[in-house]
């Protein structure tokens, strides 16, 4: 799958008042206080209608596992960790530095090595601290044989004064449980109170529309190729389509073999124009995942599952503000004799909406359900219960 929007949420303080002329002024005036970045991991390989055992999809490619992050996906977190080095250059520092950045991801493999690919593009090789003599004779391992000791030898004479190989940063990656901070609210087994708010998005009018269009139309230019490369008979199954996510398995798999290069005999011997197949699977991935989960929003289904996020967010930029206003040493611009907080929300480094950081805050909090209606629509479920907990891990951070 491509690597999905990911979000920043951007603090500013600063003191020009009038709104129309902020964006103007945020160099001059400004100061970039705390950046949020929210991703999902990059291309991955197939996890849908693959054998267990041998590790062939439906399309009948070989893959390694199921689900793994693949070189596409590596290639382009680190190209968007590089784009993001150029734009905060003057924000991070060219030293990987625990005290002003902290990685977080769910414990998966492709979302941790998704993350690690997009560090490396971040802090590139001239992170690597050098050590001194010292150091490196005390770094040599004592009580070793002499077979393992000649070759510990051979490694410090070829890495010099480097710590680690070509200068490769290592940097750390903290997991958390999607049910520890309730990141998991979206799926009926861990919160089964959301599936009545589910039923209504879906049920909307337009969307429901939009849905049966996109099938119609899916079932009408690719439906005579889907029925032929997955031998299913179109006359005993017409609604093949709509029927047990039929759809999203087909483009789960055909999505990582396309981007791949892949060879797809039996599909391209139908004569279907591959690329745009693709295109139409990319729509449908998007489809299914808000459309379907979440309607034309606002909706309590998307309120309600971002809620616990959105407070974890503000909890941190809270923190940050309390930081800025505490620090003596942070230079204070006061043209009006007060600092005001600004935030900007951007998706894929585009600026959607620029907001005042106290309207912000009431305009999404007053829409968050808070955490005991969270649990009666959860069913009090014990697992809920460890909202946050996970939470104290990051609180020296900011």
């Amino acid at each position: 799958m491509k690597i999905f929007p990911f979000l920043l949420f951007l603090i500013y303080s600063y003191s020009i008042e009038v709104k129309n002329i902020i964006n103007n002024n945020i160099k001059q005036n400004g100061k970039l206080l705390f950046v949020w970045e929210h991703f999902r991991h990059g291309a991955r390989d197939p996890y849908a209608k693959v054998d267990p055992i041998t590790w062939i999809d439906f399309i009948g490619v070989q893959w390694k596992s199921q689900g793994e992050l693949n070189s596409i996906g590596l290639r382009s977190h680190y190209l968007l960790g590089a784009a993001t080095r150029k734009k905060y250059k003057d924000f991070l520092s060219e030293k990987f530095d625990p005290n002003e950045i902290f990685i977080i991801s769910t414990d998966v493999n492709r979302t941790l090595v998704s993350a690690m690919a997009n560090l490396q593009g971040i802090y590139t090789n001239y992170t690597t601290p050098n050590l001194t003599e010292f150091q490196i004779n005390k770094s040599k391992i004592s009580n070793l044989n002499e077979t393992y000791q000649i070759k510990i030898d051979e490694k410090i004479n070829e890495l010099k004064n480097s710590y680690i190989q070509n200068g490769i940063s290592v940097i750390p990656v903290h997991t958390f449980s999607k049910n520890g901070l309730q990141f998991k609210l979206n799926e009926v087994d861990t919160c089964p109170g959301i599936q009545q708010y589910k039923d209504e998005a879906k049920n909307q009018e337009k969307v429901k529309t939009i849905l049966n269009e996109f099938y119609q139309y899916t079932n009408d230019t690719y439906g005579e190729y889907i029925f032929k490369f997955m031998n299913v008979s179109w006359e005993k199954t017409p609604n093949y389509l709509w029927e047990d996510s039929n759809l999203y398995y087909i483009c789960d798999a055909y999505i990582a073999d396309y981007i791949s290069g892949r060879d797809m005999p039996h599909i391209k011997n139908t004569e279907i124009n591959m690329e745009d197949f693709y295109n139409q699977c990319l729509k449908h991935s998007y489809i299914d995942t808000y459309y379907v989960n979440y309607g034309l929003p606002p909706t309590k289904a998307s309120y309600l599952t971002v809620s616990p996020m959105f407070r974890i967010i503000f909890n941190y930029m809270e923190k940050r503000k309390y930081l800025n206003e505490h620090n003596k040493n942070i230079l204070q611009v006061n043209i009006l004799n007060y600092n005001k907080y600004y935030i900007k929300y951007l998706v894929n480094q585009e600026e959607k909406k620029f907001y005042e950081y106290a309207e912000f805050n009431e305009k999404i909090t007053g829409k968050l359900f808070p955490p005991d209606e969270i649990k009666e629509i959860c069913n009090g479920k014990e697992r809920n219960n460890l909202i946050i907990k996970r939470e104290n891990i990051l609180k020296n951070y900011f």
